[in-house]
Parts: structure tokens; sequence; C-alpha cells
């Protein structure tokens, strides 16, 4: 259900722009979109932690997700503003050990569903918050993904 996979994001979206987007909403996108290109940073260093094939598979899900979601949250910006967003990539500082990485995951993505509730919520149209939707049920499978991975480590 992903909208536009390697388009530019402004192809046939110009009449669904917002003149005049709440800068609180604008700030949560910000935020997404940053908190996406982090967690994307954080599991590939725990892929390259990870000596199992079947633990690297499973962090791979995130991994790929996390750059999908980073791209719908751009579309859905330019879509309320008009203008293309970059956010750079944060340093990411290595866990201690893949568990520990993969427990503060759990907490991450869950956290992660929380405040995409909230943008949602605040979304003008259907197309967008069918966009949220799909990276909310994206992180909720991380979540779960991470609590196998931490019950096969400990």
């Amino acid at each position: 259900m992903y909208y536009g996979v390697g388009c530019p994001p402004c192809v046939g979206y110009r009449e669904q722009m917002s003149v005049s987007a709440p800068k609180k909403l604008i700030d949560l996108i910000l935020e997404a979109m940053k908190d996406e290109r982090s967690d994307r940073a954080k599991y590939k260093i725990m892929m390259d932690m990870a000596r199992d094939p079947k633990v690297k598979r499973q962090i791979n899900f995130a991994y790929e997700d996390e750059g999908k979601h980073y791209k719908m949250f751009q579309q859905i910006l330019f879509k309320l503003t008009g203008k293309m967003t970059e956010v750079p990539v944060p340093d990411v500082k290595r866990p201690v050990s893949l568990l520990e990485g993969v427990e503060s995951s759990i907490d991450g993505e869950l956290e992660a569903v929380e405040l995409y509730r909230d943008i949602l919520a605040m979304l003008p149209n259907k197309q967008m918050r069918d966009m949220l939707y799909e990276i909310i049920t994206d992180e909720q499978e991380h979540a779960v993904r991470f609590t196998y991975l931490y019950s096969v480590l400990k």
C-alpha cells in the first residue's frame, strides 16, 4: 500500500497540498523523520553485530522499513508544505551488546507508534492517514520481531 516508491513525491499531489499545515504537525513529522533515520542507522550497526543470519534477517525487516517510512514522511511533508525536506542521518551510538540494542529497539518502536498516532490524528486527508496507518502497523510488527529476538538472544 506504499504510495510513490521511487517517484518524486510531488507527482500528482499539487492539488492536495495544504497552504497552512499546523506548525505542531510539521514539527512532529520532522521528529518522526529524524527518528526513522536514527533507527535505520542503529539497525545497520545491529546487523553488523549479529552473527546469526536468522537474527540479521529479522533486523533487516525493520532496517528496510525505516527507509521506506522516511520517504513516506518526506512525501507527506511535501504534500503539506510544498517543500522537499531532508533530515541528515544522525550519529548513532553503538549499543554495548546486540541484546541491549534489541531491548532498546522494542521500546523505541512502541514509542514511535504513540508519536505516529498523534500525527495520524492531525492529517488532513485519507491518503495521508492511510500512509500513517501502514507505518504504524510496520512499527508494531518491528516491536514483535524485536521481542522475538530478545527471547532468542536472552
